[in-house]
């Protein structure tokens, strides 16, 4: 293990004391610090397990809830695919990142930039199905188009090497909440026009607000590095600000799935369906 004076500067975290992998120049040394306990391994695991949950989750969905209405269509497994491919990338890019992270400068860059692509598809997989269901009756084009293309637009930033950086990280983070807040849009036209009751019924609304305070909730402690920042030293290796944002975007993903299936069941139950 390594101090943080003893690691170069791009593999420094804020109020992180200790912990740290030495630098390894190998996948397969990397891979073999999952056997020990350092200041990734929680990071590690929480998406990594959260991987394997969700892929199990959609093999049920599948298998069992999805073929239980005759309503089904194409478009249901499409953006249920959307999801629950959004989620997997997101988790799987996330463990893979933060298991090679010790690799070498460049390749931490490479990975890093996936991470940032997979959280994005979580948001955009997330708001297709939600939009979907939200106007199940109506046009979904317009809206399924701009948060398409708000996505793209952020693929293309991370492309960017300075967008990166930890002086860009206050950017970063305001474009995702952007990119998340961008399908809310649609849900408060639901509710206004259907009324907060009857929009829960018919879209899950209740659970995408307490995703999107999962999220917020997790993104404020990730940006002001609480706990470490009180305590610098004593959350190296446990309860550290990104350990608890990766716990809040499980969390999340969590509340929006239900969300997504309470709002495909009342569409396709043939005594709540409205068209």
């Amino acid at each position: 293990m390594r101090a943080y004076k003893e690691v170069p500067p791009w593999q420094r975290d804020a109020y992180i004391v200790r912990g740290y992998r030495p630098l390894s120049y190998s996948y397969l040394q990397s891979l073999y610090s999952l056997l020990y306990v350092h200041n990734q391994t929680v990071n590690i695991y929480t998406h990594l397990c959260g991987f394997l949950f969700f892929s199990l989750t959609a093999y049920q969905f599948s298998t069992q809830l999805i073929s239980g209405y005759h309503t089904v269509s194409h478009k249901d497994t499409v953006v249920f695919s959307a999801f629950f491919a959004g989620v997997g990338v997101c988790l799987g890019f996330s463990s893979a990142f933060h298991t090679f992270s010790n690799h070498s400068q460049a390749t931490c860059q490479q990975w890093l930039v996936l991470d940032f692509m997979g959280i994005i598809c979580l948001i955009a997989g997330s708001w297709l199905p939600a939009v979907y269901y939200g106007f199940y009756c109506q046009s979904k084009i317009s809206g399924l188009l701009i948060i398409s293309s708000l996505s793209v637009m952020c693929l293309v930033a991370i492309l960017v090497p300075r967008f990166r950086t930890p002086q860009w990280r206050t950017i970063r983070i305001a474009m995702f909440l952007a990119l998340g807040f961008l399908g809310f849009f649609p849900m408060v036209y639901v509710a206004a026009k259907l009324g907060i009751s009857q929009a829960h019924k018919q879209t899950g609304w209740g659970w995408f607000l307490l995703e999107a305070a999962l999220y917020i909730s997790g993104t404020a402690i990730y940006a002001r590095r609480y706990p470490e920042r009180a305590w610098p030293g004593v959350c190296d290796i446990w309860g550290s600000s990104h350990q608890i944002f990766h716990v809040f975007v499980l969390l999340g993903a969590w509340s929006h799935f239900i969300g997504i299936t309470k709002a495909f069941a009342y569409n396709h139950n043939p005594a709540t369906r409205m068209c």
